[in-house]
């Protein structure tokens, strides 16, 4: 283990990564402060600016949607959430993208098999391998977090509506969080240990994480609208990792008819341990030679 804790501590990429991580969070934050100072107005402020035509044009159903809308985003603990988790979209994938580095990295340079031969039970060096990914994760996590907390609390302070630290909802979001990260990093493990091309790996986790959270999503509101109009159609979204990741993080609602936060931690805690038990298998039976 502490071979692989030093690994991270004298190879710059990890450093760069929380950096970037660190800075990547704290334009997100801003950015996430600028919608919120759109919901924090008041509904006539809100519907004005959210719309180019005169009210009186609007049907009443239209007016009472853009009202549903404002009262949902308005709520200072989702948008305390949302601003102190504003690294998410990108820190998942790069907890996962590090943890392929960390694997593929022993396969390109040809290192596994004088670890082995050093290390001769396997097992040991698969779960330093595993406390490293857990490791690199919760430091991305962190780095994420500290930059976005900053901009979050200088927000809610100058909007006078409280840090809401205080209600349940934040602070599990936010560890919340931390557990989507560690899992996007045991995941991008098992994917390192499946696929042994560093490129195609790295690839591989890309196009997995923006498929999953953005074309396969899109997928199930087609079905939904087109095909089967039932609400377990959009529901079924959660077995989604991208998506699972968001509705494990989002208190209330991701979407209409969306399930539970539990459930969208429990998808993704399956998609994680299955990636690390079958990583954990090949890594131990596989010829490295």
């Amino acid at each position: 283990m502490t071979s692989e804790l030093l690994k991270l501590r004298t190879v710059r990429t990890w450093w760069i990564a929380g950096a970037g991580m660190a800075g990547v969070a704290l334009l997100m934050a801003l950015w996430n402060s600028w919608q919120a100072n759109t919901f924090l107005r008041p509904f006539d402020e809100y519907l004005a600016g959210a719309i180019r035509r005169p009210r009186e044009d609007l049907s009443t159903e239209q007016v009472e949607a853009m009202r549903t809308v404002w009262e949902t985003h308005s709520d200072p603990s989702r948008i305390a959430t949302s601003l102190y988790t504003s690294g998410q979209p990108l820190g998942l994938l790069l907890a996962c993208l590090l943890a392929v580095l960390l694997v593929t990295n022993e396969y390109q340079y040809r290192t596994l098999t004088a670890t082995f031969l050093a290390t001769p039970r396997r097992a040991r060096v698969v779960v330093a391998k595993l406390v490293a990914v857990v490791i690199t994760s919760a430091g991305l996590w962190l780095a994420s977090t500290l930059a976005a907390m900053g901009v979050g609390v200088a927000f809610l302070s100058s909007q006078g509506t409280g840090l809401q630290l205080g209600s349940v909802d934040v602070p599990r979001a936010i560890l919340l969080n931390l557990a989507a990260y560690a899992i996007w990093g045991l995941f991008g493990f098992g994917l390192g240990v499946l696929v042994r091309s560093q490129v195609a790996a790295m690839v591989a986790a890309t196009a997995l994480y923006f498929l999953t959270s953005v074309v396969v999503a899109f997928g199930f509101q087609a079905i939904h609208d087109l095909v089967i109009e039932e609400a377990w159609v959009l529901q079924a979204q959660v077995l989604v990792p991208g998506v699972a990741s968001q509705i494990m993080t989002t208190p209330g609602e991701l979407f209409a008819g969306a399930p539970p936060q539990w459930s969208g931690a429990a998808v993704l805690l399956g998609y994680g341990l299955l990636a690390a038990v079958l990583g954990t298998m090949l890594l131990r039976r596989r010829d490295v030679l």
